[in-house]
């Protein structure tokens, strides 16, 4: 059997793929990655990117580059469809791509709720590249007032770095639940503890209403003066996927545990974009990375007609919030642990896996 195996979007998961199909394809099969960008950046460094730990470059991965790399064809296109029937991917430039295998590792968008004025007057934090591309452009405009909406690990870490890179600017952080909610106590007692030392004001468990200009608005009280807000609050799905017929769970496409679609077999999703029946994991990129060896496993194994295995993401995993200076604090479970030297295993692990696939 030959055919065609299309991913779309960059995405952790599908550089793996890359990686590993790229190196040992089956026999006969051609393998396409389409991406709107050509380079993308990992989630795990962009904190260290703001607090200026980092030059942006030193966390992109050069997609042309690497599917060069291991004889994988690159489409710079944005997906808009699917028509199944025919088996074509459609694209955003009115064209189509044929395909036999389907993979989607497409990512997420902050969710953005019946916030007011929200598309027009935040800096949402995905896609990341555009996220950064024009922070540096909204902070240099912003008068001094900053705030962050999302009190999930993503709204702590940015808060924390544009404190070290902006000590005289005014921080708010608002969250619409209790900080780090999914966190043990102790650590949320700790985060608190970090912020209130470096002068960031925190709003918990308020409903945000209105984005505005130079404010934030919340239900039943004063608005949150900010010149800049940034959201970052929970995941959600790109909305395109809504016109295709897959069938999806909370506008995310619903997959088995082999990560195949509900829909259909020949169709596999992974990272955010997907969320696997039967089982509840947060939207986070340590899944999306480690999707990326199963995804590719199955791809092969639907590819030669061979069975494919089901995957479970691990209920406990290391998660590691960056706190600004060169600090941070891992969770595993109820244990945690934090200092300097936690930030510096981070930066090892960050480091190594860029670098395994910036230079194949």
């Amino acid at each position: 059997m030959a055919g065609r195996i299309v991913l779309v979007g960059g995405g952790h998961a599908h550089l793996h793929v890359v990686e590993d199909l790229g190196r040992a394809c089956p026999p006969g099969w051609e393998i396409v990655l389409v991406s709107p960008e050509t380079r993308v950046v990992y989630s795990g460094m962009v904190p260290g990117i703001i607090a200026g730990h980092y030059r942006r470059d030193e966390s992109e991965i050069d997609l042309p580059r690497l599917c060069e790399a291991y004889g994988v064809g690159y489409r710079r296109a944005r997906a808009a469809g699917i028509d199944r029937r025919q088996k074509r991917l459609m694209l955003d430039d009115g064209t189509s791509l044929p395909y036999d295998l389907l993979s989607f590792d497409v990512g997420s968008v902050p969710a953005l709720g019946d916030i007011e004025g929200a598309r027009d007057h935040a800096l949402p934090v995905k896609p990341l590249g555009a996220f950064l591309g024009n922070l540096d452009r909204a902070v240099d405009a912003a008068s001094r007032r900053i705030a962050i909406v999302g009190g999930g690990p993503a709204g702590v870490e940015i808060a924390l770095a544009l404190r070290h890179r902006q000590e005289a600017t005014a921080i708010a952080l608002v969250s619409g639940g209790d900080l780090l909610e999914s966190q043990p106590s102790s650590v949320r007692r700790q985060v608190r503890g970090i912020l209130a030392a470096r002068s960031i004001v925190l709003h918990e468990n308020v409903e945000v209403i209105r984005i505005a200009p130079d404010h934030v608005g919340i239900a039943g009280c004063p608005p949150i003066a900010s010149n800049l807000t940034i959201l970052a609050t929970g995941a959600a799905a790109p909305s395109w996927l809504a016109t295709t017929d897959l069938a999806l769970s909370s506008g995310f496409v619903a997959v088995h545990a082999t990560l195949q679609t509900l829909t259909d077999p020949d169709i596999f999703a992974a990272g955010d974009c997907a969320d696997i029946e039967g089982i509840s994991r947060p939207k986070a990129g340590v899944f999306a990375v480690r999707a990326g060896p199963p995804l590719a496993a199955n791809l092969r194994a639907r590819a030669l007609d061979r069975p494919l295995r089901p995957w479970s993401p691990q209920a406990k995993h290391l998660a590691v919030l960056a706190t600004g200076p060169k600090h941070a604090v891992a969770t595993r479970g109820r244990l945690h642990v934090s200092g300097r030297f936690v930030w510096w295993l981070k930066d090892r692990i960050d480091r190594s896996w860029v670098e395994r696939f910036r230079k194949p």
